[in-house]
């Protein structure tokens, strides 16, 4: 792996501290949207080249019975893709997240296609919180596209081939977040292109200097 591509362990240290101030700040303002506090663990984060997001991704999820998926690209000086991920076994739970478990009752509509339809609004709401206040920190702006439901299995066809260069590299952040008083949780992984490594270092060190 090309040295001048790495995140140092300072680099990724400061980067983690980063995620966590803007990941609080993100949760404080979905509270104020979802009417619920969402705790977002620590996050985990990887350098790996793009063939290796989809095995990355099944290992980390380690499920057999079916998942849900979001994805939302999202574009400025830090771009790539977010994927949201949530138990296929809980979607009525997921329903009452958004207060929809009352349309269960209308004939016209079935528990997987409301699930489907929530979990995008969900994704959209802290997918965009999360990458806004994480752009924010590091004094950037970004852009979205309309995120979509992929499916209940990951597949690595999904990974877009021209956001991702075959011989380049990735950084992976990985967390873990759940809902109060809801048997609900999920993870966020959002998976930056090369373009954006550079730029993140730069960023990392003009935060740094602020402290030091």
């Amino acid at each position: 792996m090309d040295k001048n591509i790495e995140l140092t362990d300072f680099e990724k240290d400061a980067l983690r501290e980063i995620i966590n101030l803007a990941f609080g700040n993100a949760a404080a303002s979905l509270a104020d949207v979802l009417g619920m506090y969402v705790f977002l663990n620590v996050p985990v984060i990887n350098l790996m080249n793009p063939n290796e997001i989809s095995s990355y991704i099944e290992k980390e999820l380690n499920s057999s019975t079916g998942i849900n998926i979001v994805e939302q690209y999202y574009i400025g000086k830090i771009r790539g893709i977010a994927f949201l991920v949530m138990s296929y076994e809980n979607s009525e739970e997921i329903l009452s997240l958004l207060g929809h478990s009352d349309l269960l009752k209308l004939d016209d509509y079935s528990v997987d296609q409301l699930a489907q339809e929530t979990l995008i609004e969900i994704g959209n709401i802290i997918i965009g919180a999360c990458v806004s206040k994480l752009a924010e920190v590091l004094s950037d702006n970004v852009i979205y596209m309309p995120p979509r439901y992929i499916g209940g299995y990951y597949s690595p066809e999904k990974v877009s081939d021209e956001l991702f260069k075959p011989n380049s590299y990735v950084i992976m952040l990985k967390t873990v977040f759940h809902f109060e008083s809801k048997d609900v949780n999920g993870f966020l992984f959002l998976v930056n292109s090369y373009d954006s490594i550079n730029w993140l270092k730069d960023s990392i060190g003009l935060f740094i200097s602020n402290y030091v």
